[in-house]
């Protein structure tokens, strides 16, 4: 496997070789119009897979790659709407506070295990915290528990009950009209099979010896044939469940191989070359992406929605932080010209809404923002600095991945910053895992921003356990609330480490809303107070670009349609491209 990475390595570092010079003759070839069965790609992605079980949060690259073995109750469509994936339906109650799922019958997992409410039940519980004992298929779990980010997402849970074999209750602590936005949870919140799971305990399953991190069990069209950080190589899920309208069995592909390739010159290079079929780039890259968009004749873009909420969260009560003061946060947030950073740094491929949050989005609001205000900054710095009296002057430390895109990315922000008068210590760079891992972890964020994407998705679900200042409220009927894992990652998902719950009151009095009108005023109620109080300052909102080399003759994209008819985007949200209904020429 080694000598495979390193052959594909060698390729592409070729290839980047290659003059850049944009070419416009000849146009696409396109591939005939009838789907055929077979044959495999590589794909190249910008970070490592760090692993398959509960506790490994991935960014969307990666996160893509999981979610071709992965599935979930609930998917969107082309238009943005929820849909059912492996649940056949939803129903809540009056309230919003009791949810009843159906689920599909006759699934299986790529190892033969079947999917059934009791699969469901083993995932939600395990994902929310608990410690799970019981018999699963041909499994018997004894107090197994793992700790995740999932615990803070799912801190409103208070139970879940296989009612039957295809029907899963779930009882809320608060109501929610927006819970399918968390069940879908931007793509994350995927079911994995009883066999992966228990290998965490020591326990052999039916892949041998691998651990749940380092091996997924899924019921989506591809499983996993080998894996290590840099290359992932997946074959034909025969099991799949779903075929095409003339009945056959998807998906169409054999199979895909990932490869890992950091620099976004050498990706880029990579699939205008032909060295990879396709590659993933996010809106950071956007000198790559600019390019490859307008080499028509060697590659097809396709651009995936806008849904990484762009928000740089202050640490407020990390030791030694200055954004316990107001005015430390305040002079962080007038400071940056984020329009500017999305011209320069982002080629206008970003967008700028001024809110936490997307135009669309159900949160959305501009009231109480900060925008870029050089003035403004250098007066909160001289408040800041005074607030911090013989912990003066304000300084703090930012943080990259190692790609020289995410390095300079920083550098920019760090620049506007320092003109403002605001200092900074050495750049702190890291593997992405790395970063995810310090960022998200029990305990509290341990970094004095959380930058980037925290928050990401459509609706409030995956956006509302990020700006609380914990996950259970002091009233919290959950059974996890007072376990160790209840504790220790109570503050794991609120980035910002604030302990303000006026936040608090405001987002579970908007959260339980029904009357259109009113959420509408409530979240922006919310929306506003969060970004005045600085708990959330407002960045580019980003998204993702997928380009497919033109002469691996790539069909089906975009075409592929769930039982009930609806198309899914080829690229949507941060869960990646949509490879089950692709063949190749």
């Amino acid at each position: 496997m080694k000598a495979r990475a390193t052959k594909w390595l060698a390729g592409i570092v070729a290839a980047t070789a290659v003059s850049m010079v944009a070419t416009t003759s000849n146009a696409a070839t396109k591939p005939s119009a009838a789907a055929k069965k077979g044959g495999t790609i590589t794909y190249a992605i910008d970070a490592t897979v760090s692993g398959w079980c509960f506790s490994n949060a991935l960014s969307g690259g990666p996160l893509g790659v999981t979610r071709m073995v992965y599935e979930s109750l609930v998917d969107r469509d082309s238009k943005g709407n929820f849909i059912p994936q492996l649940a056949e339906s939803w129903t809540p109650d009056a309230a919003n506070q009791v949810w009843t799922f159906k689920l599909r019958s006759g699934i299986k997992f790529s190892n033969g295990e079947d999917f059934n409410a009791d699969v469901v039940k083993l995932n939600m519980e395990l994902g929310r915290g608990a410690v799970y004992s019981g018999k699963v298929g041909n499994y018997t779990f004894s107090n197994i528990a793992y700790g995740s980010t999932g615990v803070g997402v799912n801190a409103n849970i208070v139970s879940i009950d296989a009612v039957d074999s295809t029907t899963v209750k779930i009882t809320l602590d608060r109501p929610d009209s927006d819970f399918i936005a968390l069940m879908y949870r931007a793509g994350r919140y995927v079911m994995r099979a009883p066999g992966q799971i228990l290998t965490a305990a020591g326990t052999a399953n039916t892949s041998g010896d691998k651990s749940c991190a380092n091996w997924g069990i899924g019921t989506g069209p591809f499983k996993l044939v080998s894996f290590n950080p840099s290359e992932i190589v997946m074959a034909r899920n025969e099991l799949y469940w779903r075929k095409d309208a003339a009945g056959v069995q998807l998906p169409y592909l054999d199979g895909i191989t990932v490869i890992v390739v950091k620099e976004a010159s050498q990706r880029a290079a990579a699939v205008r070359k032909g060295t990879v079929d396709a590659a993933y780039f996010v809106s950071g890259e956007s000198t790559f992406i600019k390019d490859l968009s307008n080499r028509k004749s060697q590659v097809t873009t396709y651009k995936g929605n806008i849904s990484s909420w762009g928000q740089w969260m202050p640490n407020q009560n990390k030791a030694g932080s200055p954004f316990k003061y107001l005015n430390c946060r305040l002079a962080a947030a007038f400071a940056v010209d984020w329009k500017l950073y999305n011209q320069v740094r982002l080629k206008g491929l970003g967008q700028y809404s001024g809110s936490i949050v997307g135009t669309g989005h159900t949160m959305f609001s501009r009231s109480g923002a900060p925008s870029y205000n050089l003035t403004k900054a250098k007066d909160y710095v001289t408040k800041c600095n005074a607030d911090l009296g013989s912990a003066a002057p304000f300084k703090i430390t930012l943080y990259a991945d190692t790609s020289s895109v995410s390095l300079n990315n920083v550098k920019f922000v760090q620049g506007m910053m320092e003109k403002a008068g605001i200092q900074f210590n050495a750049i702190y760079q890291a593997e992405s895992a790395v970063l995810i891992a310090g960022t998200y972890r029990g305990g509290g964020n341990i970094y004095d921003f959380a930058e980037g994407t925290p928050a990401e998705g459509p609706g409030s679900g995956y956006v509302i356990p990020f700006f609380v200042s914990k996950a259970f409220p002091t009233t919290s009927k959950s059974p996890i609330a007072n376990t160790a894992l209840g504790k220790g990652y109570n503050t794991v998902i609120a980035l910002g480490n604030h302990s303000d719950t006026t936040v608090d009151n405001l987002i579970y009095a908007a959260q339980a809303q029904t009357d259109p009108a009113l959420k509408k005023k409530a979240w922006a109620e919310a929306t506003a107070y969060i970004q005045s109080q600085g708990v959330a300052i407002p960045t580019v909102h980003t998204g993702s670009y997928t380009f497919l080399n033109n002469k691996s003759k790539l069909g089906g994209v975009g075409k592929f349609k769930n039982p009930d008819g609806k198309t899914y985007a080829p690229t949507a949200d941060i869960k990646g491209f949509e490879w089950t209904g692709v063949w190749k020429g």
